[in-house]
């Protein structure tokens, strides 16, 4: 799957909406949009639509949104839910920041969305920048770059298992998108030492990944010094 970042930077006299997307085979695609919108709420759920605008142009299906806007998660549950009929809610007298609709691309393409805390979004560093980087061509991307090994299944990953990656990997700057790539391909290498309902854990070495459903939700490390006879 394909991970991907939205946000949206309100400063001074310029808004810039951005987002950045990664590829299986680690292809990145980035774009960085300025635009008049002064309310926050409004310009991060720009962003999104920009974003699901460009997966929808070029039909870039399953994968995962990771934002870090509250009010534009709150707005897509609630939507999910009217969406599904969970039960009848009255109109919504508060501001709507997103389009009607936005659930069922999302549901068309596939895609996931997962709220994350600013300092974890990528997209925000897109805002900023003031420097070119090229972006990988849609044409060079290569989205069947796992297809060849069986066991690759592609997890969606935990906000929380980053910080245990860090620690276990001692890299205290690695993104979300490194770590869910990584943990993916340490799965697709490792041994299932443990299946209890929905629950599957993974080991490779002294590394355990934990996985509910479709989902890493934890990863520790096991060093065992045991001392043989006589030393």
């Amino acid at each position: 799957m394909f991970i991907a970042y939205s946000d949206a930077s309100v400063r001074d006299e310029e808004t810039s909406l951005g987002f950045f997307i990664v590829f299986e085979d680690k292809s990145e695609i980035r774009r960085r949009i300025v635009v008049h919108e002064r309310d926050n709420n409004v310009a991060e759920a720009m962003a999104l639509s920009e974003l699901l605008a460009f997966l929808k142009y070029y039909n870039l299906k399953k994968g995962t949104i990771l934002l870090d806007s509250n009010g534009v998660k709150a707005q897509l549950k609630k939507e999910w839910k009217n969406n599904n009929k969970v039960k009848k809610r009255r109109r919504n007298k508060k501001r709507r920041y997103l389009s009607k609709g936005v659930y069922k691309v999302l549901e068309k393409l596939q895609v996931r969305t997962q709220l994350i805390t600013r300092t974890r979004n990528v997209a925000h560093k897109v805002c900023y920048g003031e420097e070119f980087i090229l972006s990988t061509p849609i044409s060079k991307v290569n989205r069947k770059y796992y297809q060849a090994l069986e066991t690759y299944k592609d997890y969606f990953m935990q906000q929380s298992v980053l910080d245990e990656y860090r620690k276990v990997h001692n890299t205290p700057s690695a993104t979300f998108h490194e770590a869910q790539i990584n943990l993916n391909n340490t799965i697709s290498l490792a041994d299932i030492i443990e299946i209890e309902s929905d629950f599957r854990t993974y080991q490779l070495k002294e590394k355990k990944i934990r996985v509910y459903k479709d989902t890493i939700v934890k990863i520790s490390e096991e060093l065992n010094v045991q001392k043989r006879d006589g030393n």
